[in-house]
């Protein structure tokens, strides 16, 4: 008996065959490139998604997947794309980074309020979401909206691929601005607002609720057997807080990831997150919610560093037979570095909630180098998360330490360097693929492998490294994030002025 968890993430996809203790029995990853076919337009080739999802499914198959069991999906969130009956997609799949729908916010914000979208969603008025982008479909191409039978997230793209019912599980529906956090299900006043078709959109279900078996097509395309039982899954972030044990009121994650989020287990809805622009979703665990505040970079910018500015790292890496990162961290320290970043590449993180806001490199000279550069990257990310924090204390509202997940926390600089930015002890789960064992957790839950989230908490063994800050180096930052706080605002002017004079 085994559990097979899939992510689906921004830039690559990974499937994981677990043991009910959690530990990997085969693990198989994929890359795949966002496109930018426009200014402000980020994209997701569904078909290559597809492709690849489907060769890591079968690379584990031909290791592992005659003992796999049940499986689900964990996937991004926000990105949407339209598909047709047989689930081919329409269009390209819009990520959260995706700019386009800027007027269809403002609109939902003129009719309704932003207040109101809040109330009924727990989620902020950003073009981020979903719902945004179906709009702008339904006004920019009106016959591939005419054509669209569903618009899916990746996860319930992936599911009708394999030959299942479109079905999206609540986690993920609570990400479109779509969905009614305190009804449980679509918002008849967000899509009547948005003028979107309710039948346009999937079923909601219930994270670790069974939906049915593979079947033949599914076993076909995979090699996976047609009995195995398919789970509603979940958005990527709670899936990856259930796999770090993040399932008690008041505990809370850092996930490192394409992008960085911090969560936090809550009970009932705290009114003073709407002033910090933190999004609430349901939780993957039955009775609890997340509250998620992060931003749009993280592991993204730093493979924009890679990929623009270490064309020498990644050669060498390449002849050596080793990851481009370890070139481009090596001989790194943890002390401060020279320069400063505003990572908001696109756009800003959850506090300032500013769809337009753009990035920048401070403190450059003919000194600089490129590892400065990369230093920068890895501090930047981490202000922007203790800026959040430290508003998050001034409520009351967040934990005292932090499980953190992800790729990102595999580099033992990476994590000692945000604990001494944060200023608080991080444990760092030795779970680098979080989010697949979050969904393969959910997939044990709905066929009886464990009996409740708690105990498949339980099941699972975690060890972990602890990073506790250091005195100094933490002074020393936190004369940065001062001035990091007030960086969005005192660009604000050059940054607007730069858009609106920049020639497409």
């Amino acid at each position: 008996m085994s559990l097979l968890g899939i992510d689906v993430g921004t830039t690559g996809c990974k499937a994981v065959v677990f043991d009910a203790a959690g530990r990997p029995l085969a693990t198989a990853r994929r890359e795949y490139a966002l496109a930018n076919p426009h200014e402000g337009f980020w994209e997701l080739d569904p078909e290559q998604v597809w492709q690849q999802v489907l060769s890591a499914i079968r690379e584990i198959t031909a290791i592992a997947g005659a003992n796999v069991t049940a499986l689900a999906i964990s996937a991004l969130g926000e990105a949407v794309l339209p598909v047709d009956r047989d689930g081919v997609p329409l269009a390209g799949g819009a990520i959260s980074a995706d700019l386009r729908a800027a007027a269809e916010i403002d609109e939902l914000r003129d009719n309704l309020g932003a207040a109101t979208i809040y109330a009924i969603t727990g989620q902020p008025a950003t073009a981020y979401y979903s719902l945004p982008k179906m709009m702008w479909w339904r006004r920019n191409a009106p016959d591939l909206y005419a054509h669209t039978y569903k618009f899916a997230c990746f996860g319930d793209y992936v599911l009708m691929r394999l030959g299942l019912e479109s079905t999206i599980d609540a986690t993920m529906a609570a990400r479109t601005l779509a969905y009614d956090i305190n009804r449980n299900d679509w918002s008849e006043v967000m899509l009547e607002a948005a003028g979107i078709d309710a039948d346009k959109l999937p079923t909601v279900v219930v994270s670790g609720s069974s939906i049915g078996r593979l079947g033949r097509r599914g076993a076909a395309l995979t090699g996976l057997s047609a009995d195995v039982e398919v789970v509603a899954g979940g958005f990527d972030q709670a899936c990856a807080a259930l796999a770090a044990g993040v399932v008690a009121e008041g505990s809370g994650f850092y996930g490192l990831g394409t992008t960085e989020a911090l969560a936090l287990a809550m009970r009932h809805p705290n009114p003073a997150l709407s002033r910090l622009n933190v999004a609430v979703i349901p939780h993957a665990v039955p009775g609890v919610l997340l509250g998620m505040s992060g931003s749009q970079t993280g592991g993204r910018l730093l493979r924009w560093c890679r990929d623009e500015l270490c064309a020498e790292e990644r050669l060498a890496a390449t002849a050596r037979g080793i990851d481009a990162y370890d070139l481009m961290l090596a001989g790194l320290t943890a002390d401060p570095g020279p320069l400063m970043i505003l990572p908001h590449f696109a756009g800003s993180g959850s506090l300032d909630s500013d769809a337009d806001a753009l990035g920048a490199i401070l403190g450059l000279s003919f000194d600089t180098r490129r590892a400065d550069i990369v230093k920068a990257v890895l501090e930047g990310v981490t202000y922007e998360q203790a800026l959040s924090l430290l508003h998050l204390d001034a409520e009351g509202v967040s934990p005292a330490r932090l499980a953190v997940v992800g790729g990102g926390a595999r580099s033992d600089l990476w994590m000692q360097i945000k604990a001494d930015i944060i200023g608080r002890p991080l444990v760092r789960q030795e779970i680098f693929d979080a989010s697949c064992l979050g969904a393969a957790l959910l997939a044990g839950i709905a066929t009886g492998v464990y009996a409740s989230p708690q105990a498949a908490v339980d099941a699972v063994k975690r060890p972990a490294s602890v990073f506790k800050p250091d005195e100094r180096r933490h002074a020393l930052h936190q004369r940065r994030l001062a001035a990091y706080g007030r960086l969005h605002a005192d660009l604000a002017e050059l940054n607007a002025l730069l858009r609106a004079t920049t020639v497409a």
